[in-house]
């Protein structure tokens, strides 16, 4: 069966997070480590052979959960597995109490975001369920983030669930019209979003001036503590954050702004972003990296589980004489160029950096500063099926921890590690706030504070004085 699949090139979509993750795990890309995983809570009665089921229908739905490598290099070949069958681990705790059950569930969940995962043999995924309670359950879901975006988590719960409430009788025909039935597919399939990509690539009627592209600037934006020779035993992947959230009335005030310049929320507060590093540093023309979804209009593209992401790279419209709302409607402008050109990482590689061929592996940290983004949005997942409530509480969420990655850089250059842990700001989905998230062993805790707060100030700017210079505005250091 294997013998038979066909074997292709990445999807364009692809293309950024292999490059990544070669150059900095080259010989063997599951040992990066670069992973999103999620959870949800199950109350009620658990029929857990009808949940194994249910996980082996979305596996054979979705051909993102079927890819294995036949090839490791710089431009590998993959291939789509006809069926593979699920990791799936149980866990009881339920002889524990709940509050003595968060340490070891927090574990598990960062445990789940750190697994390391053989590339050559499918699936690049494993799911944990955990007993807490005889009705009460965990189930965590970890993926190579090469096969699964943030939005596909959602898909790949709520395909779940489906599937398990019609094993269980839970869900009626009617019901069954939504994204999952273990009968009926209707995810794209590797292939066509390969091709669709590759399509849009080449028929694109957006700007091709590649003026707005070009290279970041070396060395990094914030003081590490390598600067101070404090690097020795330094976990290379660790990572954790640092949550913060805007004054009341500045959420709304963002939206206001962006409905007066007609964009949206998230446009002004990466145009915030902006003006809040040129604060900081004082430099003109840095470059701001980001996410988009990238899903396109095809039929069943919303509902597939995949890497459907693409990274667009923004000249930084922050200036000193330039009127903080301008700064909003030049980043909304150029935001709408770069999805437009909707180029994939080896295309703006190749246009900014012409050796780009003869030193690969490198990596998309060569096009940005410093990188903003948001929550993914979730895809409509049902609340209750059957008598089952299904929940993401909070109290499960892990506040970040060393991943017990390398001590020091097995492959790649230490400043690029650095970069690669440098703080980032990521705002939530309601747009209240966000986290910073970093690096400990290569940045101080009051580094990604003292961006939190700078940051809160700049919104608080753009939003109550949006006619004023950039030039003019004064953080407080308090």
């Amino acid at each position: 069966m294997r013998s038979d699949a066909e074997l292709l090139p990445l999807a364009p979509s692809q293309e950024a997070i292999w490059e990544f993750i070669h150059y900095f795990s080259p010989d063997d890309p599951g040992a990066e480590r670069f992973n999103v995983c999620d959870f949800r809570l199950l109350e009620g009665p658990v029929q857990l052979e009808s949940l194994y089921d249910a996980i082996d229908d979305v596996a054979g739905r979705h051909d993102a959960l079927r890819i294995e490598f036949a090839e490791l290099g710089p431009d590998p070949l993959l291939r789509i597995r006809h069926d593979v069958r699920p990791v799936v681990s149980f866990v009881d705790l339920s002889d524990l109490s709940e509050e003595k059950q968060l340490a070891p569930v927090a574990r598990l969940i960062q445990e789940s975001s750190a697994q390391v995962f053989d590339f050559r043999e499918a699936p690049l995924w494993s799911v944990r369920l955990v007993r807490l309670a005889p009705e009460r359950h965990l189930v965590v879901a970890g993926f190579s983030h090469l096969v699964c975006d943030g939005r596909s988590l959602s898909v790949f719960f709520s395909d779940l669930m489906r599937s398990y409430g019609i094993r269980r009788g839970d869900l009626s025909q009617a019901a069954r019209t939504g994204p999952a039935t273990p009968e009926v597919s209707t995810a794209v399939t590797f292939r066509e979003l390969a091709e669709l990509q590759r399509i849009a690539q080449d028929s694109t009627t957006g700007d091709r001036r590649t003026a707005d592209l070009g290279l970041a600037r070396p060395g990094n934006l914030f003081p590490t503590r390598a600067q101070r020779g404090e690097r020795s035993g330094a976990d290379m992947v660790a990572e954790t954050s640092y949550a913060f959230s805007f004054e009341d009335g500045i959420s709304t005030g963002v939206r206001r702004l962006a409905w007066q310049l007609r964009t949206t929320p998230f446009v002004v507060l990466l145009a915030a972003y902006q003006v809040c590093l040129r604060l900081r540093t004082g430099l003109d023309g840095l470059r701001i990296g980001t996410v988009t979804l990238a899903r396109g209009k095809m039929d069943g593209a919303a509902r597939s589980m995949g890497q459907f992401t693409t990274n667009v790279y923004l000249l930084s419209a922050a200036r000193a004489d330039v009127p903080l709302r301008d700064v909003v409607t030049e980043t909304h402008a150029r935001l709408k160029r770069e999805t437009t050109r909707g180029w994939s990482f080896k295309r703006i590689a190749r246009a900014v950096h012409p050796d780009f061929e003869k030193e690969r592996p490198w990596p998309f940290l060569h096009l940005f500063d410093s990188w903003f983004q948001a929550d993914p949005p979730r895809f409509q997942e049902d609340d209750r099926v059957g008598v089952l409530f299904i929940s993401r509480p909070d109290m499960f969420c892990p506040t970040g921890a060393a991943a017990n990655g390398p001590l020091m850089p097995p492959a790649g250059d230490l400043e690029l590690w650095m970069k690669r842990g440098a703080p980032s700001i990521s705002v939530n989905r309601a747009r209240t706030g966000g986290t910073v998230t970093y690096n400990p062993c290569f940045f101080e805790a009051d580094v990604a504070a003292g961006l939190a707060r700078d940051y809160r100030q700049t919104v608080g700017h753009i939003v109550e004085r949006p006619d004023l210079p950039v030039g003019r505005i004064q953080l407080h250091q308090n």
